[in-house]
């Protein structure tokens, strides 16, 4: 889908359009939405490039890592296809950050395809942060479709990064790994002080906790399941902990070793798979965002310990189920997944993990909760 949107132009405004894009906001003493009026253009790969005449002001997503690149850079999304599945939860525990959910525009509708274009039409946004391969593949969309919203609308300016061989990226790696879609983002509301802000932060977050890992030999090793984890039915779907993908970012920061490493299965496996690479954890990816804590007892824990196949992995004898942010994790749920996981794994060295990411004490905590809020703010 390249072919869209992509500007011609020629001499001198489309080498001022490209420098705008590319070099960053160019009045760094100012509040980064500040354009001076001057266009500037952003490539987002596969999807093409945009020149944008003013900074956009609203935007909408689908269920991804977008609206949470959105809200790390402090503005909400306008609309969203639904709340089902969004990240709620790691902003109702920052301070003087929240989602006002009755101003949101949702797209997806009672057509069976689950998104109806009248809403898009309704939410008239500046950009869609969302791929539009997703609404190809999964509302069956056509790319007349997509044009006919963009044409009325705004660009859509998305990429999925949430694993490698998805559909959506026809079996090659992601185009962008989590910063940089982030930067992506700052690209396109034009906050690149902002971004270089939270860079900056979470380098300190994370070499922090490096530091303190044992060698890598001594490292535990995992077994990373994503699309759910459902003991009861015996099958599980392992994700690649070391290939380019989003959804197991958290351990491969951590360091954790993949129990499959060099035998990832194609498509779902059994207890007997598991049993035969028995891993020191098995990771339940997108648990830690998509159940509380009860939640993940009695629908992940539990199950493992009752079923006699399930109790015979050294990680459910030991305790050592442990739940991460998962595919569709930003900046900010990737701050509270990797301070879960290095809660989990390491609670001699990080402090015992509470069970819920709002109930880590303050004197424990791995990142201040109130110097993240000021970024988001931008308060720089």
């Amino acid at each position: 889908m390249p072919r869209r949107r992509t500007v011609l132009a020629s001499g001198a405004g489309l080498l001022a359009a490209t420098a705008a894009g590319c070099t960053g906001n160019p009045n760094t003493d100012e509040d980064d939405p500040e354009s001076d009026g001057e266009s500037y253009t952003v490539t987002v790969e596969p999807v093409g490039s945009h020149t944008f005449e003013s900074v956009p002001e609203s935007y909408a997503v689908i269920p991804s890592v977008w609206m949470d690149i959105g809200m790390a850079l402090g503005k909400q999304p306008d609309a969203v296809a639904s709340f089902d599945r969004a990240p709620l939860k790691y902003y109702d525990v920052l301070p003087d950050v929240s989602l006002d959910q009755d101003a949101v525009t949702i797209l997806a509708g009672e057509a069976e395809e689950g998104y109806d274009k009248e809403n898009f039409y309704d939410a008239d946004v500046d950009v869609h942060l969302i791929d539009p391969q997703a609404l190809q593949f999964f509302a069956n969309w056509s790319e007349e479709d997509i044009q006919e919203i963009e044409d009325a609308t705004g660009p859509f300016l998305g990429t999925t990064i949430r694993f490698e061989s998805d559909a959506l990226t026809s079996g090659e790696e992601p185009p962008y790994d989590l910063y940089g879609a982030f930067e992506k983002g700052a690209e396109i509301f034009q906050r690149q002080e902002q971004f270089e802000a939270w860079e900056s932060f979470y380098e300190d977050f994370i070499g922090e906790i490096q530091s303190r890992l044992p060698p890598e030999e001594e490292r535990p090793s995992v077994a990373a399941i994503w699309r759910g984890v459902n003991p009861d039915s015996g099958e599980f779907r392992i994700a690649e902990v070391n290939a380019q993908a989003n959804n197991t970012r958290t351990y491969r920061e951590l360091g954790l070793k993949d129990a499959f490493e060099g035998r990832i299965p194609d498509g779902p496996i059994g207890y007997e798979e598991l049993l035969d690479v028995d891993p020191d954890y098995i990771g339940a990816v997108g648990s830690l965002t998509s159940l509380s804590h009860e939640e993940f007892v009695d629908t992940v824990i539990e199950p493992f310990e009752e079923d006699s196949n399930g109790r015979s992995l050294s990680a459910v004898r030991n305790g050592n189920v442990v739940r991460t942010g998962g595919q569709y994790m930003g900046p900010i749920v990737d701050l509270y997944s990797t301070e879960a996981l290095a809660k989990q794994v390491y609670p001699d060295e990080f402090g015992e993990w509470p069970g819920a990411v709002g109930d880590v004490p303050e004197d424990e905590r791995l990142f201040d909760r109130g110097d993240l809020a000021d970024i988001i703010n931008g308060d720089v």
